[in-house]
């Protein structure tokens, strides 16, 4: 019995030891990509990509222009990852990781950083957070070392966090007097996305901010700030090698996340018909917001509906080739201001909003009755090919201009990144504009600004409150 159980053994020892043999002779034919870097390359872009062991990506783009660079990085957390009780918990993060960490007090070494003339900030959103530093590229060792000792030793004390926090209430309370329209955009959000994240503002529910705590804080940290859960981007006067050797200098030592943690996908949303929200109180300017729930580049199927949304965006607010602003402004006068956004990076669906303030003297049931009468003749036409290539011309030189920087040229690999969109289709981004046809805009016309995927908030002036 022993004898058969020992010759079994060595039986699966020497299987083992043939396929370890086998393995090292394949290796020295094939390069190893298993617990190696991952090297890609885009030579029409002139990005190079890099993903060490521990899962970290580093994102280079060679811009020679002038001696300067920026560094940013991106995790994947913001208020899309969060759920009732915690909202806020990513943007909480954001603050304490200005806080002194465990070998480096963090306030010095900014002090450090603005006496050599770099500018840097961070920004939290629903899908996304990142920070950044501009500087000569002579420095760029310091950001580095800087973010790598941030993800990793972060150790704020209790006191420094009720700071934050107080902070953070403040925030809540004066953002809401300087920007009126901030509740009614949550309220768009909070009614367009009742099954999903994206209905949590990205500052944070009052009542959740309350009850945050300095543990609840610090777990959604080590969960979150991991090398594999984040994405460098550098740009400007540098080489990818140089840029490589300082993330395996600085973070290659960085354990990646044992199991990281997201939220559950969304439940698929049900909505059947409009959706109407009265704002609750009056203001000086009334306004409206009429919203339509459309994919991103993530959830479009087909992919050229993302862009053909991202046309239509333009022929409705584009220069003096806008629809609604021609329509609504010049020639009927009802209305002051119109404005149209519509994003496609995201990992969610998006919201193609248009924004209406009504001119003096006119009432906001006077410009929706305007504005839902222009849509319907909008969808029973086609656009020219003159006016589509108009608009193309636009949207083209509007993104040239935008990547004259380079603090632009990194955010736009970044943030697809950070949503789940390789960087590369943004060197995509051209060609599939000029793909786009007049027909493919009438059809994202009619699948999605129909009733069952349409949000309005009416937010009421004083006049309009009386008038009712």
């Amino acid at each position: 019995m022993n004898t058969l159980s020992f010759s079994c053994t060595s039986s699966i020892y020497s299987i083992r030891f043939f396929y370890k043999n086998l393995l090292l002779a394949l290796c020295l034919i094939f390069p190893i990509t298993l617990f190696a870097e991952n090297v890609a390359e885009n030579v029409a872009e002139n990005v190079t990509e890099l993903v060490l062991p521990n899962g970290l990506k580093v994102v280079v783009k060679p811009d020679h222009r002038s001696p300067s660079v920026v560094f940013q990085i991106w995790y994947k957390v913001g208020s899309s990852y969060e759920h009732e009780g915690i909202s806020g918990i990513s943007h909480m993060l954001e603050h304490l990781m200005f806080i002194a960490n465990k070998n480096v007090l963090l306030g010095e070494s900014f002090n450090h950083l603005n006496d050599i003339g770099a500018k840097g900030n961070a920004y939290t959103s629903r899908d996304y957070t990142y920070y950044y530093h501009l500087m000569a590229k002579e420095h760029l060792s310091l950001a580095f070392a800087l973010e790598a000792e941030r993800m990793q030793n972060l150790s704020p004390s209790v006191d420094e966090f009720n700071i934050e926090k107080k902070v953070i209430k403040e925030e809540l309370y004066t953002a809401i007097g300087k920007e009126p329209y901030l509740l009614a955009h949550n309220a768009l959000y909070k009614n367009a996305f009742k099954n999903s994240a994206y209905q949590f503002p990205v500052i944070g529910l009052l009542k959740d901010v309350n009850t945050l705590t300095l543990d609840k804080t610090m777990l959604w940290y080590k969960d979150h700030y991991t090398p594999d859960n984040a994405t460098i981007v550098v740009v400007g006067d540098i080489s990818a090698p140089e840029v490589f050797n300082l993330a395996r200098k600085n973070f290659s030592a960085i354990k990646k996340s044992r199991q990281l943690v997201t939220n559950k996908p969304a439940v698929k949303e049900t909505q059947k018909a409009e959706i109407r929200y009265v704002m609750p109180e009056p203001i000086n300017v009334g306004g409206l917001l009429v919203a339509y729930k459309v994919p991103s580049i993530n959830t479009s199927m087909p992919l050229w509906e993302a862009y053909a949304l991202e046309v239509l965006a333009g022929w409705l607010e584009t220069g003096t080739i806008s629809r609604l602003t021609r329509v609504l402004i010049r020639d009927k006068h009802l209305a002051h201001e119109i404005t149209i956004s519509y994003s496609p990076v995201h990992r969610l669906d998006s919201l193609f909003i248009i924004e209406a303030i009504p001119a003096l003297d006119v009432s906001l049931k006077q410009l929706e009755k305007a504005l839902v009468e222009e849509i319907a003749h909008i969808k029973n036409e086609t656009i020219s090919q003159k006016t589509l290539q108009k608009i193309k011309n636009q949207m083209i030189a509007t993104d040239i201009f935008e990547r004259d920087s380079i603090h632009t040229q990194a955010k736009i690999i970044g943030k697809a990144e950070s949503a789940g969109i390789h960087w590369s289709e943004d060197a995509r981004y051209l060609e599939r504009i000029k793909a786009v046809t007049a027909q493919q805009v009438k059809q994202v016309l009619h699948k999605y600004f129909v009733p069952a995927k349409k949000i309005v908030v009416v937010q009421n002036s004083y006049n309009d409150k009386e008038q009712q």
